[in-house]
């Protein structure tokens, strides 16, 4: 077991938040044919940039892939800080998985970072948009 040498380095204060959500992973292949499959899964935490939630292996989606999140952030005692932060589509939260780890039992944790409004990828905003919106 390892032992911590010192403070947590997160910016970030992480909440408890154990709900169900959904997210879709886009894909889009060369082709520019939009694929998005619609997963079921369950929160653990969250904070301003990111959350944690659990999938089951089979559904996993792949590391650096962006997801589009469907979960009721709203309710969250942090709501103010990612709508501030994060970029918002369709009233859903967009994301990069970041970790991926196994859980030991079919499941996996998996680490989302929010894409933030200042990220290069929100130029590309309205692409992302109508892929959403096709979904």
């Amino acid at each position: 077991m390892r032992e911590s040498t010192g403070k947590d380095k997160r910016e970030f204060f992480r909440y408890a938040y154990s709900k169900p959500m959904k997210y879709n992973s886009l894909n889009i292949p060369k082709g520019s044919k939009f694929v998005a499959k619609l997963v079921g899964a369950m929160s653990k935490n969250l904070s301003a940039s990111g959350i944690l939630f659990t999938a089951e292996t089979a559904n996993a989606p792949a590391i650096a892939s962006l997801l589009v999140l469907d979960l009721d952030y709203r309710t969250a005692s942090i709501c103010k800080e990612i709508e501030t932060r994060a970029l918002i589509l369709e009233n859903k939260l967009i994301g990069r998985v970041v970790r991926i780890d196994d859980n030991g039992d079919d499941t996996l944790g998996i680490g989302v970072a929010f894409v933030t409004k200042s990220d290069p990828l929100a130029k590309g905003i309205k692409n992302i948009e109508n892929l959403i919106k096709r979904s």
